[in-house]
Formats: C-alpha cells, structure tokens, sequence
C-alpha cells in the first residue's frame, strides 16, 4: 500500500481490510514520508491489529518508486495494490479471489472496480478492452513471478506505469491471465491518473502493442495509433522526452500499420514543426 498524506482517508481502507474474512495476509505499508497522521495510524494498527504488518516511511520518487519498495519487502507469493483512499468490496473479497486463485491456473488473476465518486464500473472483460484501456490495479491480483520476469514498474512512466507493466503480462504467451467476475474494489478517484495524462506511455502505447503482435487483436487498431501519434506531436510541443517521442514517430512513419503514405509525411513534417518550435 502506497502512502502519502492519506490521513483522511485511510482509515476507511484499513478498516475494509480488517473486516476480511481470510486473514492469511501481509500488510506493506510503504509512505513517502507523511506530515499527516498518516503514520501515526499505521502504528495503532500495528499495535492493536492481528496482521502481520511491514512499515517504511521515506522521501521516495512517487507512487510507482513506492509499490517497487513494496515488491522487494513483501514475503508473500500473490500480490496486490490498494491506495490509501481505496477499500475493498466486501468483506469476503480476499477469499473469493483467493478460492479463485486457487481453482485457477494463472499468473494474473482479475476482476472488476468501481469508482467511489462517479459510481462508473470496470468490467475489463475482454482483450480489447485490456489492450486497449488497461485495467485498474486495484482490480489486479500478481503472482510473485510475474516481477522476476517483468521487472518492477517503470518509473519513466509517471501515470500509466501500472499499465504499462500490465500489458507487458498480457502480450506475453508465457503467461497466463484469467478474469473472474467479481466486485473487487472502490478505487478512490483522486489520485495522479484523474488529473493527469501521461502522454510519454501513450506516446509508446500502438509502438508497444505492435512489438508484441498485440495490435492486431485491437478492435480499433487505427485509433490506438491515432491516439500514439498525436501524444509524439504531444510531447515534441511541450519538449518533453523528445528523443523518446522521435523514436516512437519514426517507429510509426517507418512500419507497416494503417496510416497512410499521405498521413506519415504530414506526420513526419508536423514532428519537424513542433520540434523546431520554441516551447510557448
């Protein structure tokens, strides 16, 4: 459990953790050096909980440079995030994943998440959707060897690096995924991927796909691509990761996939453009 300042909202997620009924749990609990009293009620759970309980609390380069501590502390063989303004759904949440996992042969099990504010529901059901949106982590179940394959979350990736990491197990035949139809969690709608985009990853989203042989599952290949394009010209406005942003057009203007001769010179003379621009 990533931490940082979640005073306000924290207790309601201990609390829907406590209420479980499977009990076989670790809690780590990484925070980011708190000013609130984030940290003072970690303690109390660890001191009147039943849980096994790990607790760091330092400066650290934000969410994913968090749940990467995490990784490395947990002792466990399944893992699963939730923020500090997430709860789970009910109180038999972790044994039915856990029945599931079980009955199950997989290295990544899922399910579905509700907003807490808006009320909207995931159902990631299908490999377009997956492909093409992500899943919610807190909908998410890892298995231990998914990290040693994969490595931990990319921290270049400021939003979307669960995603990113996500797709990686996804576009990879080596493992094995299963979605289970079950209310897992509400997600706390505050956080860094309400209120920005992270266009370095979607910049690298049809270029990772189609490295992998996944962009042809796509419903809608062409608006992936769209979409990866228009986030290159993005980041070459605002001269953010630039290099990056080349590497991913040239990759774009260069293989096949469905733009147009037309469309890759307009693209490839509009990159020059925002390139040669001064930022505003």
């Amino acid at each position: 459990m990533p931490l940082f300042n979640s005073s306000k909202t924290f207790q309601q997620t201990l609390n829907s953790i406590s209420s479980q009924s499977f009990k076989d749990i670790e809690l780590v609990f990484v925070d980011g050096g708190s000013a609130d009293d984030t940290q003072l009620i970690v303690n109390n759970f660890r001191k009147y909980g039943q849980t096994a309980v790990q607790f760091i609390s330092e400066p650290d380069k934000g969410i994913y440079d968090a749940m990467n501590k995490g990784l490395e502390m947990a002792t466990g063989q399944w893992f699963y995030f939730i923020g500090g303004d997430d709860t789970l759904a009910g109180s038999d949440t972790l044994q039915t994943m856990y029945n599931a996992i079980q009955s199950q042969n997989a290295d990544l099990v899922y399910g579905n998440v509700t907003g807490a504010v808006s009320g909207t529901k995931y159902t990631d059901n299908t490999l377009n959707k997956v492909l093409s949106r992500g899943i919610h982590h807190q909908g998410i179940f890892y298995k231990r060897n998914v990290f040693e394959y994969t490595g931990k979350y990319a921290l270049t990736f400021k939003v979307a690096a669960d995603y990113h990491l996500t797709l990686k197990v996804f576009c990879n035949p080596a493992f094995k995924t299963r979605y289970i139809d079950v209310d897992i969690a509400r997600f706390g709608e505050a956080g860094l991927s309400s209120t920005m985009y992270d266009y370095r990853f979607f910049s690298y989203h049809y270029h990772l796909l189609a490295q992998h042989n996944a962009a042809d599952k796509l419903d809608d290949k062409a608006a992936c691509l769209n979409q990866s394009v228009y986030c290159c010209l993005y980041l070459a406005k605002t001269k953010q990761s630039m290099s990056f942003a080349w590497s991913n057009i040239l990759y774009y203007i260069i293989r096949p996939n469905p733009l147009s001769i037309s469309q890759r010179f307009k693209t490839f003379f509009n990159m020059l453009i925002w390139t040669a621009k001064p930022a505003r």
